[in-house]
């Protein structure tokens, strides 16, 4: 009998999480949290763009070159944009940054590209928005020793 991988159920406790604060875009999310709930959502959007695919692909595909978007993609789209919203704010927090630095996604390309390098970055030890939790700073990990 397979076993779950190590951190399945982390994964899936920091996307409920997510899911269970999506207006509450106070307070802090650190790093491990905000990249299991970002990875739950990308594979989980992937199943949905597949059952998209699989399932409505012939009413999709009319003749026409261009791309149409399925409804079960659309659905998930709009489900996840509030926790995804408030996930980022909540990273940019914890980093030491206003959570208004997430219109930086106005700019094409660079701007996402600054904040997917900031949401990268440790946690800040001590910012407005309360204090880092000690377990995670406790833990050596050779990302905490990169800056970008």
């Amino acid at each position: 009998m397979l076993s779950p991988p190590p951190y399945s159920h982390e994964m899936v406790t920091n996307y409920l999480h997510a899911l269970t604060h999506m207006l509450d875009i106070t307070g802090r999310t650190d790093r491990r949290s905000y990249w299991y709930f970002i990875l739950m959502v990308m594979a989980l959007s992937c199943l949905a763009i597949s059952v998209d695919s699989a399932i409505v692909l012939s009413t999709l595909t009319d003749g026409t070159p261009e791309i149409k978007i399925g409804t079960m993609t659309m659905t998930f789209g709009a489900l996840h944009f509030l926790p995804i919203f408030s996930a980022s704010v909540r990273r940019l927090h914890d980093i030491g940054k206003s959570g208004i630095w997430i219109l930086l996604n106005c700019v094409p390309f660079v701007g996402s590209m600054i904040l997917f390098s900031w949401y990268a970055r440790p946690s800040a030890l001590n910012s407005m928005h309360g204090e880092a939790p000690r377990e995670r700073l406790s833990r050596p990990n050779w990302a905490d020793r990169t800056q970008f």
